[in-house]
């Protein structure tokens, strides 16, 4: 009886201290001095316990935050942890531990100044197809060691009401977490935004629809990160969980006329304004023409990242539905993971066209006081395509050869 008993205690106390299934992290407010710390435990693990502390500092010197956990949606037998670690200090390197277990982890806050460049990666359609495609793209994009990574959604490709692919958000997760760790062991954090295949039925839904995207990532639809007063990253719906047109322009319209001193402005979201592969007039793509892209071009937008289209683009700086220096510049479109890119328009035959590539990719971002580099990176780390804008002025220079 005792000899049972004990095993059942062992049993269970074995199955409660298992390491989490994933690890990863965002940002729900200020880069410089919040970080939110999510893990992926099985229904056995419910402790909420982060312990935390300055690496350059004594590890007695550690901290103890308590967070929240849910239950994932669709009774998917997994729980969702989470914790926002506030009060850090800009620019500093901690590190921190799960509940009683040795493993630990690192990440890094963001910088208060543009002292140093900073550096990032965006890309989106990330499990398209099999899972090594999406290995072997999040290694080469953190052997660039960036600060944080913009996802441009369709995620996982795993729409709620298909049960049968909801365990590509769990497959995914796991390989982010072993992936897309920098040189130094520090976590990645990502930024994303939501894309068709986040949704059911993928445009003009509500946010009920997208239930694991929410839950996962515990974001508005869209919404404004501020890295201090040198970078402004907008991340928008194209359609899905909340209309183009309406609340969510006037809100773009508010959030970029609030901040007309920021150096850098991105907008990053799914459907292109300018597609590289699909019709320039379907329907999204013109609201978006028709709502943001005049917003980009009047109150400061300098790039945006699109996606959905399953190939290489880089567009001239574009103003007035023209080529213009003092433009804005479009960078996608969404092939980080898609094993069989598409064909692309010929930028001969099309006026907003500067590069074209059929090939997968992420787009590397250096962000200096004076310049941004954009470099195009194919999953063989090989550089195809980069431009460097000086400030006011555009420099678009000649494609890397493969």
């Amino acid at each position: 009886m005792y000899i049972v008993l004990f095993l059942a205690f062992f049993f269970n106390n074995l199955l409660v201290a298992e390491e989490p299934i994933a690890v990863y992290l965002t940002w729900q407010r200020d880069p410089l001095t919040t970080m939110t710390i999510q893990w992926i435990t099985s229904l056995n693990d419910a402790r909420d316990t982060l312990h935390y502390w300055p690496e350059a500092k004594e590890a007695d010197k550690i901290v103890a935050q308590e967070g929240v956990h849910s239950r994932m949606p669709a009774f998917y037998p997994y729980l969702i942890h989470r914790t926002e670690l506030s009060h850090l200090e800009p620019g500093t390197s901690y590190c921190f531990k799960l509940n009683d277990d040795e493993k630990v982890y690192k990440f890094k806050t963001m910088p208060a100044q543009l002292a140093r460049p900073i550096n990032f990666v965006a890309g989106g359609d990330m499990y398209h197809d099999e899972i090594e495609y999406v290995s072997a793209m999040n290694q080469q994009a953190a052997t660039t060691n960036p600060d944080f990574v913009l996802i441009g959604g369709d995620i996982a490709y795993a729409e709620d009401r298909n049960k049968s692919r909801q365990k590509r958000w769990i497959e995914w997760l796991v390989v982010w977490s072993k992936t897309m760790v920098a040189q130094d062991g520090r976590l990645i954090p990502m930024i994303p935004t939501i894309g068709n295949h986040d949704v059911d039925k993928g445009f003009n839904q509500n946010p009920s629809k997208a239930a694991f995207y929410y839950a996962l990532f515990n974001l508005p639809g869209y919404r404004a990160l501020d890295f201090g007063n040198y970078l402004s990253v907008l991340a928008l719906d194209s359609g899905h969980t909340h209309p183009i047109e309406g609340a969510q322009t006037r809100w773009l319209e508010h959030t970029l006329s609030e901040r007309p001193q920021v150096k850098h402005k991105l907008a990053f979201y799914h459907v292109p304004a300018y597609p590289s592969v699909r019709d320039y007039n379907n329907k999204n793509s013109r609201a978006i023409r028709r709502h943001w892209t005049t917003l980009f071009e009047k109150l400061g937008v300098h790039f945006a990242f699109e996606h959905h289209d399953h190939a290489f683009k880089r567009t001239f700086p574009l103003k007035n539905r023209e080529v213009d220096a003092s433009g804005v510049v479009y960078f996608g479109d969404g092939a980080w993971g898609v094993k069989s890119p598409r064909s692309p328009r010929n930028p001969k035959n099309t006026w907003y066209l500067a590069r074209t590539a059929k090939k997968r990719h992420f787009i590397h971002v250096k962000l200096f006081a004076d310049k941004r580099e954009f470099t195009a990176i194919d999953d063989k780390g090989i550089p195809f395509d980069f431009s460097t804008h000086i400030m006011q002025q555009v420099e678009q220079l000649q494609p890397v050869p493969a």
